[in-house]
């Protein structure tokens, strides 16, 4: 097995896909760390309102950046599997090995392992920024519950992007159809769905699971538009399970020569 995780390794590595994926959430998260705690801070100021500056801080800045971090690692899990079908190489890489689910556990596990090193990333940045230019920074309960659980939701999502791909068997149809989804497609759903009154229905889709999974995991956080902890991750684990092994199966069956 630790042969076959060298080698999915190896397949992510020897490309650039991986780090010039990384440069656009890293970028953001120093930009919001950088500037979100004064713009809340004036609004705070001008409106005369009375809320947590700090706590509203730490959650825009790291549950955003923790949500663009999970949308660049599902990128990143969709085009290493696609890869594998548009350059054919599956078919080599379950000829040397003893088996199709080693394969596919090493390639879903290196898939996991590098969105857990997205979102780490995007919150060291993050957290960097907004210690380096806000005097009043603090280090709170809901900053590290919102950073654990941004790693949590990357590394799903990343599964899922993976998973899909493995299913549909096409870079194209993998790569387009959940980054589409989580951009545009569910949130025009729940549009309707609010619509129609079946709002319930619309927290329980893949891409409101893993934000109420990032941002509502601060204990003084409840965005109510969002699945609400603990539900959230077990929803979303739902919907990891449902791809990601629909993929696998799909995977383990199909002629791939």
């Amino acid at each position: 097995m630790t042969t076959l995780v060298q080698a999915e390794m190896k397949k992510v590595l020897t490309l650039r896909t991986w780090w010039a994926l990384a440069l656009a959430p890293v970028g953001i998260a120093f930009l919001s760390g950088s500037i979100t705690r004064p713009l809340v801070q004036s609004i705070a100021d001008s409106a005369d309102a009375s809320f947590d500056v700090n706590l509203a801080s730490t959650a825009i800045v790291l549950g955003g950046s923790s949500v663009v971090a999970l949308v660049f690692a599902t990128i990143l899990g969709a085009v290493t599997v696609a890869n594998e079908f548009t350059h054919k190489t599956l078919a080599t890489t379950f000829l040397t090995a003893h088996g199709r689910d080693g394969v596919i556990a090493a390639k879903l596990g290196v898939i996991a392992a590098f969105a857990v090193g997205y979102a780490l990333a995007v919150q060291v940045v993050g957290i960097g920024a907004m210690f380096l230019f806000n005097r009043d920074f603090g280090f709170t309960t809901d900053l590290f519950a919102i950073c654990g659980a941004g790693i949590l939701a990357c590394a799903l999502w990343a599964l899922i992007g993976a998973g899909f791909t493995l299913l549909t068997g096409s870079s194209m149809a993998g790569v387009l159809s959940v980054t589409l989804w989580f951009l545009v497609g569910e949130w025009i759903l729940r549009a309707l769905l609010g619509a129609v009154g079946a709002d319930g229905i619309g927290t329980a889709l893949p891409g409101s699971a893993a934000v109420g999974t990032i941002v509502n995991a601060g204990p003084s956080v409840e965005l109510d538009w969002f699945t609400s902890w603990p539900n959230a991750p077990m929803v979303l684990v739902a919907w990891v399970v449902a791809f990601a092994g629909a993929g696998w199966l799909r995977t383990r069956t199909r002629d791939i020569t």
